[in-house]
C-alpha cells in the first residue's frame, strides 16, 4: 500500500465512520492495511475532533478507546473511486450499446459522467506514469436489436418494474399473428441473445412469460401496484431451460450429444447449461448429457454446430 497523506487518511476516516459509526485505533490499524502507524492514527482522530467534527471517544476494553460520531453530522460523505473503479466503467461504457438511442443509454452515460466528478486526476495516471488507454475495453454485437424507436416502452417498463405497477399490455407475437392485449407486472428487464425482453407474470395463467420488447405495441399503467413475489429470481424461472424459453408443463428430459474431435475443445471451454456432464472420448471427440426442457433454442443451438454434433438421445 503507498503512503497515505493526511488529508486522505482523514477523509477515509470519516467514510469508515458513515459505514462503522464506531472505530478503534485498531480498527483503522487494519483499515489501512498495517501501513500507518497506531500513533499517528489516534493523532488524526484528536485533529478531527479538534476541527469541531463531532466525534468523540471513551473508555472499551483495557487501555483502548472507543471512538463514534455523531450520526446526525455524516448525512453523506462521497466514496472515492479507485484505479479499478475506473478501468470497471470503461468496460460499463461499452455494454452501453445494447441500450443505444435510448433513455437507458443515457441513464448510463450520466451515471459515469457522476461518478468521474469524484476522481481526481491522479487516478487517471497508470502505475508506468502514463494515461490509461480509454479503449483498452472492447465489446462486438451481431445480431442485436436497435432499440431506438422503442426507448419510450423501455422507460414505461423500467418505471413500472422499480414501482412495481401493473400494467395493460398490447402485444403481437409474429408476423400474421393478431394483437393480444393482457395484464402483466413486470419483474425484470432481461438482455438475451442481442433482445431485450420484459419478464413479466400474468395472474391470469399464473405464469411469467418473457416479451420482446420489440413486439410490445403498447404499455399503459392500469393504475394499480402489485406486491412482489419474495422468491422471484431468474435463476429459479430458467431452471432446467436451455437458454430463457420452454414453460410451466415442460418437463426437462435427458439429452446426449456428441461433438466432433475439431471442435471438441471450443465445446468443452464454455458452460452451457448448469447440468452438463462432458467426457472425452478416445478418438477426441466429446460427448455432452444434459437434463433440458427441448425448446426450439435448444434445437436451434445443436443445429448452429451443422455437422459436427450428433444427436445420441433426445430431440
Amino acid at each position: 500500500m503507498p503512503e497515505v497523506k493526511q488529508i486522505e487518511r482523514v477523509i477515509r476516516i470519516l467514510q469508515r465512520f458513515y459505514v462503522c459509526r464506531e472505530l478503534t485505533v485498531s480498527d483503522l490499524y487494519e483499515y489501512f492495511d498495517r501501513q500507518v502507524p497506531k500513533r499517528t492514527l489516534l493523532r488524526d482522530l484528536n485533529e478531527i475532533s479538534a476541527a469541531n467534527i463531532p466525534i468523540r471517544d471513551e473508555p472499551h476494553r483495557g487501555r483502548e478507546r472507543i471512538w463514534r460520531v455523531d450520526k446526525n453530522f455524516l448525512r453523506f460523505i462521497p466514496q472515492t473511486i479507485g484505479n479499478q473503479e475506473v478501468l470497471a466503467s470503461f468496460f460499463l461504457e461499452r455494454l452501453a450499446v445494447v441500450a443505444k438511442g435510448t433513455r437507458l443509454e443515457q441513464d448510463i452515460r450520466s451515471l459515469l459522467d457522476k461518478a468521474k466528478q469524484l476522481i481526481g486526476p491522479n487516478v487517471f495516471e497508470s502505475t508506468d506514469g502514463g494515461d490509461f488507454p480509454h479503449d483498452m475495453f472492447g465489446a462486438t454485437f451481431m445480431g442485436y436489436i436497435d432499440y431506438t424507436d422503442h426507448s419510450d416502452k423501455i422507460d414505461a417498463l423500467v418505471k413500472a418494474t422499480s414501482e412495481c405497477r401493473t400494467c395493460r399490455f398490447v402485444y403481437k407475437r409474429g408476423t400474421g399473428e393478431k394483437e393480444s392485449e393482457f395484464t402483466a407486472e413486470p419483474y425484470l428487464l432481461l438482455y438475451h441473445k442481442g433482445a431485450m425482453y420484459a419478464v413479466v407474470y400474468v395472474s391470469a395463467y399464473d405464469n411469467y412469460i418473457f416479451l420482446p420488447v420489440q413486439r410490445i405495441r403498447s404499455i399503459a399503467y392500469t393504475g394499480e401496484r402489485f406486491v412482489r413475489d419474495p422468491q422471484f429470481s431468474l435463476e429459479k424461472l430458467r431452471e432446467g431451460r436451455f437458454g430463457i424459453f420452454g414453460g410451466p408443463d415442460l418437463k426437462p428430459e435427458r439429452v446426449v450429444l456428441k461433438f466432433g474431435a475439431d471442435i471438441a475443445d471450443v465445446v468443452a471451454e464454455r458452460m452451457w447449461h448448469p447440468s452438463q456432464v462432458l467426457t472425452r472420448n478416445g478418438d477426441g471427440s466429446l460427448t455432452m448429457e444434459l437434463e433440458t426442457v427441448i425448446s426450439d433454442e435448444l434445437r436451434a443451438w445443436v443445429g448452429s454446430w451443422l455437422h459436427r454434433v450428433e444427436v445420441i438421445e433426445g430431440l
